[in-house]
């Protein structure tokens, strides 16, 4: 049996059989240099971002087999609580949960933290921990970061002062107000860490960078990660088509080399981390970001921006009611009332990258190369396999792959991320597959088994149709 992740069940024993040649294609050649590491999967890469109005209606609590079921299938994930809706939410210690809404409740009470911690007891998950900074309260910032921090104990990754400071102003009108409210946590909680700025996409310079350069002086060894936040644009836009997310954004790895710089002249024992990220924000677009290419396009930024440096990608979500009005079209997990009611694409992507394993990732290039098929390797260090997640965004063109992973190899197996129909780039969200099988909103995936490969010294042969991903596993 060939390893995997141990969450997700074991790969199985490949069998004949699979995606075979045929419509219009072409050829391609993924070349693995395996003397190129440009960056490394870690634990705890994948990770959530939910609105803060969240923790009010019993979702995160150790009774939602549901829920904790899916966190578990992508290993020891992040959990980060805030968005837009920690600027609505004060510290009412007596507050019980509320409803299963709408409309969700904005005091955050001592039940939510302890149902919280138990929570991430039941998925081996850590929190960055949202406090507000908009209504510039230190008395109760600090009070909340007491019971947070003498409750979630080594749960808890680090606070985070506010979301996307950016938006009200250039940093240094909002230095002052945001270390007012980080040294009166810090009084009250010596032991405090932090995480920030949760910039917009557009801060990484503007806000991110000065920030880190500024607070890693003030704040020391308490500052440990550099946050940054990411989307292609509005729902509604003109951005928001099925086109724009067949290829990778330019912008996606400035970023990343932005963030990445800031985080290494600060001395950031966590680097940084996007967490905060979706396909178009005010919740995506319906029709896009709820069919299979919002999951292929998931694959692609969370390897990007691995190999740009990024600690973690934290894939953002809600329930219809929360930050506003408007369904969430992206989201991995779609709940109701906290319970779960279906698995969407995004979450398919998650998968599909937890499954390539944990180790290097190495350079991968394609040639020729074209912007909506991609190619990544992972030198899997669980059982010394490499494995390489080949990205087909085309909606008409199928890609014959030879794959040189640079040394001799035994064999080779494949699964697929695919919907049905086939080669369907917008196929709807209950279609979607990995291995055959969707995944249940019990958090079960009944997966089959991978399909041989052809093989031949070094390289490896597979097909991916039109609309799909192959993650290989070579020996």
């Amino acid at each position: 049996m060939v390893g995997i992740n141990s969450a997700a069940g074991p790969w199985g024993t490949p069998v004949a059989g699979g995606p075979t040649a045929s419509g219009t294609m072409v050829t391609a050649m993924v070349t693995v240099n395996r003397a190129t590491t440009t960056g490394t999967v870690g634990a705890g890469f994948l990770g959530f971002s939910i609105q803060k109005t969240h923790l009010t209606n019993s979702t995160y609590v150790a009774t939602n087999a549901r829920l904790i079921a899916l966190y578990k299938l992508l290993g020891a994930v992040n959990l980060r609580t805030g968005a837009n809706d920690v600027e609505l939410c004060t510290w009412v210690p007596g507050t019980p949960y509320a409803a299963g809404g709408p409309p969700y409740g904005h005091s955050i009470g001592t039940v939510m933290v302890d149902g919280l911690n138990d929570f991430l007891n039941a998925t081996g998950a850590n929190v960055i921990y949202g406090l507000n900074f908009s209504l510039n309260n230190p008395a109760n910032d600090a009070a909340e970061a007491t019971y947070a921090q003498m409750k979630l104990g080594a749960n808890l990754y680090g606070f985070e002062i506010g979301n996307e400071l950016d938006k009200y102003g250039a940093w240094a009108t909002q230095r002052q107000q945001y270390e007012a409210l980080a040294t009166a946590v810090i009084n009250a909680v010596p032991t405090a860490r932090f995480v920030g700025p949760a910039s917009t996409g557009g801060g990484s310079s503007s806000l991110s960078a000065p920030f880190a350069a500024d607070e890693s002086a003030k704040l020391g060894t308490k500052l440990i990660q550099l946050t940054q936040h990411y989307y292609l644009g509005g729902a509604g836009s003109t951005a928001a088509t099925v086109t724009a997310l067949q290829t990778v954004k330019g912008d996606i790895p400035t970023i990343g080399t932005t963030m990445n710089n800031a985080a290494t002249n600060a001395r950031l024992s966590g680097g940084w981390r996007m967490d905060e990220a979706n396909s178009f924000f005010s919740h995506g677009q319906m029709g896009v970001s709820d069919t299979l290419v919002g999951g292929l396009w998931v694959v692609d930024l969370l390897l990007v921006n691995d190999g740009h440096g990024a600690s973690g990608v934290n894939l953002h979500g809600g329930e219809t009611g929360m930050d506003g009005t408007r369904p969430f079209y992206y989201e991995p997990i779609e709940e109701s009332g906290g319970m779960v009611t279906a698995v969407k694409p995004t979450f398919y992507g998650m998968l599909m990258f937890y499954l390539a394993g944990q180790g290097r990732l190495l350079a991968a290039p394609v040639a020729p190369a074209t912007a909506n098929f991609t190619a990544y390797a992972v030198d899997y260090t669980a059982d010394g396999s490499t494995t390489v997640v080949l990205n087909n965004k085309s909606a008409t063109t199928g890609v014959q792959v030879t794959v040189n992973v640079g040394t001799e190899v035994t064999s080779a197996s494949a699964i697929y991320l695919q919907g049905t129909p086939a080669g369907v780039i917008t196929a709807p969200s209950a279609s979607v597959t990995l291995a055959g099988a969707g995944v249940t909103p019990q958090g079960t995936w009944a997966r089959t088994a991978p399909f041989i490969q052809s093989t031949t010294g070094n390289t490896v042969s597979v097909f991916v149709p039109a609309a799909s991903a192959a993650l290989v596993r070579v020996q």
